[in-house]
C-alpha cells in the first residue's frame, strides 16, 4: 500500500455502457474455463472426491452460489464501484475489513493468472513440441501474457466479441459431446442412469474433498460486479448476468459430468479418470465425434484457458484501477489509454506481476502442472471463497444499518445462510487443502494462510491509517458511498 496522490484529472474513467449483460456473462463463463476443467479438472475431482457423486456436488454448489446471488444483487444497485469485493466489504462491514479484503482478492486473482498460465505455457509447449518448435514452457507462457494485455488495451468491447468466438467454441464442444452420447445411449436402447445425483452417491467420506474442486469451478462469478462502471444499465444488467452465469456453469457441468459417467459405465467411469485423467474427456469425444473433432477439442482446450486468462487480466486491471482511484494504490495505476477508455496501465502492471512469477517459478525449475498449478490453486481458492463469506456477511450489516424496500428473504434470510453454507465450504476446503497443493501439512496449510495473512497485514494498515491519518481514511470510506 502506498501514499497515494491525486489522480489526474483526465483519463481516469472507464468507458461508459460498452458492454452488457450478455458480455458480462462472457466474461464470467470464460474466467471458469469449462473445456479445460472437463479435460482435466473434473476427472481428478472423480478420482480424489465422491466419485460418480460429483454431479450432485455441483448440483449443491450451484444451490448454494444462488443463493449468494439472491443477497449479493439485492445490493448490488447500491454499488458502483470496480472494486467488488472491496466495494461490498466496505460498504456493509467498514473499510477495515473492506481494505483487508481488496488485498485478499487481488492476491487471489493474481495467483488465479499464474496458475492459468501454468497450464497454458504447458498445453502450449506439448502442441508446439509436436510440431518442432520446442520452447520452455515458461517462454510460451509469457508470450500469451503480452497477448492478453494487449488485448485487454484495445477494449472491453473487442474482448467481449473475441470471448464470445472462443466460449462458442468450447463450449460448443462439450454440449456436441453431450447432445452425441444422448444419441448414442438411445441408439443402444439404454436409459440415462441418474444415480450420481442419489443421496447414496453424492455424501460420502469424499464429498468433502469433492467441494475443493467444485467451488474453485465456479471462481469468477462475483466477477460480473467489476463491470458495473461499463455496463449499459448495470442495476439490470449484472444481477442478470450473474444468475445466469452460476445457472449455466452449474448446469453445463452437472449434466455433462453425468453423460460422461454413462459413457464409461458408473463402475469403470472412476477407473478411467483414475488412469488417464488428462485424455478421459477427449477420448470420450474420440469415440463419438472421431479422431478428427478430438484433435480440435485438443486445441480448443488451449484457447479456452487463453480466454481465461484473458478474462482474469481484464478482472485485475480493473481491480487494480478502481482501488487506484479510491486512494489505495498507486495514482498512475487509475490512467485510462485516450483512445479505448481501457485501464491500460493497470493492464501493463498485471502484465509485468505475471512475467515476474513466471520467471521465477522458471528459475525455481518448478514443475508447471504438479507444482507452480496447484501450489498457486491453494491461496487463490481459500482467498476467493474468504472474500465471498465476507461479502455475504456485509451484505447482511449494509441492510441492518440502511433499511430499504428489500425483503426480508433478500436482504437477511438468504446471505445468513449462504455465509454459513460458504464457511462450511471454506473450512472443507482448508481441512482437506493437501489434496490440492500436494504438499505435507505443513506448507499445505502455509500456503492456505498466506493470503488471509496478507489480507489481516492491510486491515492493520487500514487501522493504522485510521489514528494516523484520519483525513485520508475518511477519504477511503467516502469514496465508496451509497448510491
Amino acid at each position: 500500500m502506498s501514499e497515494p496522490a491525486s489522480p489526474p484529472a483526465e483519463h481516469t474513467g472507464l468507458k461508459r455502457e460498452a458492454i452488457g449483460w450478455f458480455g458480462i456473462f462472457l466474461m464470467v463463463i470464460t474466467t471458469n474455463g469449462p473445456l479445460t476443467s472437463m479435460g482435466g479438472g473434473v476427472p481428478v475431482s472423480i478420482t480424489l472426491g465422491n466419485g460418480i457423486g460429483l454431479p450432485g456436488s455441483y448440483a449443491i454448489v450451484c444451490a448454494a452460489y444462488l443463493l449468494f446471488a439472491v443477497g449479493f444483487c439485492a445490493m448490488s444497485p447500491h454499488v458502483e464501484n470496480g472494486g467488488a469485493f472491496y466495494a461490498y466489504i466496505t460498504k456493509g462491514l467498514g473499510t477495515i475489513p473492506g481494505i483487508g479484503g481488496a488485498c485478499i482478492a487481488v492476491l487471489s486473482y493474481i495467483a488465479i493468472l499464474l496458475a492459468c498460465y501454468a497450464m497454458l505455457g504447458h498445453f502450449v509447449h506439448m502442441a508446439m513440441a509436436s510440431l518442432g518448435l520446442d520452447a520452455p514452457w515458461w517462454a510460451w507462457a509469457m508470450g500469451c501474457a503480452v497477448g492478453a494485455h494487449l488485448l485487454c488495451v484495445r477494449g472491453i468491447e473487442f474482448s467481449g466479441r473475441l470471448l464470445l468466438i472462443l466460449m462458442l467454441s468450447e463450449v460448443g464442444a462439450i454440449l456436441l459431446a453431450d447432445l452425441l452420447e444422448v444419441f448414442n445411449l438411445r441408439l443402444a436402447g439404454h436409459a440415462l442412469s441418474l444415480a450420481p445425483f442419489s443421496p447414496q452417491a453424492v455424501f460420502t467420506p469424499g464429498f468433502g474433498p469433492s467441494l475443493i474442486f467444485v467451488v474453485a469451478s465456479f471462481m469468477g462469478f462475483e466477477t460480473a460486479a467489476i463491470y458495473s462502471q461499463e455496463a449499459r444499465d448495470p442495476r439490470r444488467s449484472v444481477p442478470r448476468a450473474m444468475y445466469l452465469s452460476i445457472a449455466f456453469i452449474g448446469i453445463l457441468y452437472a449434466g455433462s459430468i453425468l453423460l460422461m459417467l454413462n459413457h464409461f459405465g458408473l463402475t469403470q467411469a472412476v477407473v478411467v479418470a483414475t488412469s488417464d485423467p488428462g485424455g478421459m474427456w477427449l477420448s470420450m469425444f474420440s469415440t463419438l465425434a472421431g479422431p478428427t473433432a478430438a484433435r480440435i477439442g485438443a486445441v480448443l482446450v488451449i484457447t479456452s484457458l487463453f480466454a481465461a486468462v484473458l478474462s482474469f487480466t481484464n478482472v485485475l486491471a480493473r481491480y487494480w484501477h478502481a482501488l487506484a482511484v479510491c486512494g489505495l494504490v498507486w495514482s498512475w495505476l487509475s490512467r485510462t489509454h485516450h483512445r479505448h477508455r481501457s485501464p491500460h496501465v493497470a493492464s501493463a502492471a498485471t502484465l509485468c506481476i505475471s512475467v515476474m512469477l513466471v520467471l521465477l517459478c522458471a528459475m525455481a525449475g518448478l514443475d508447471p502442472m504438479l507444482q507452480a498449478l496447484p501450489w498457486a490453486s491453494v491461496p487463490s481458492a481459500i482467498g476467493v471463497l474468504t472474500c465471498q463469506v465476507l461479502a455475504a456477511l456485509a451484505v447482511i450489516a449494509f441492510f441492518r444499518k440502511h433499511p430499504m424496500k428489500v425483503s426480508r428473504w433478500r436482504s437477511l434470510l438468504a446471505p445468513v445462510i449462504s455465509a454459513a453454507v460458504l464457511t462450511f465450504f471454506l473450512w472443507q476446503m482448508i481441512t482437506h487443502v493437501q489434496l490440492l497443493s500436494g504438499l505435507p501439512a505443513g506448507p499445505s496449510y502455509a500456503l492456505a494462510f498466506s493470503v488471509l495473512a496478507a489480507g489481516l497485514l492491510a486491515a492493520i494498515y487500514a487501522l493504522h491509517l485510521r489514528f494516523r491519518s484520519p483525513q485520508r481514511f475518511a477519504q477511503l470510506s467516502s469514496l465508496v458511498r451509497l448510491q
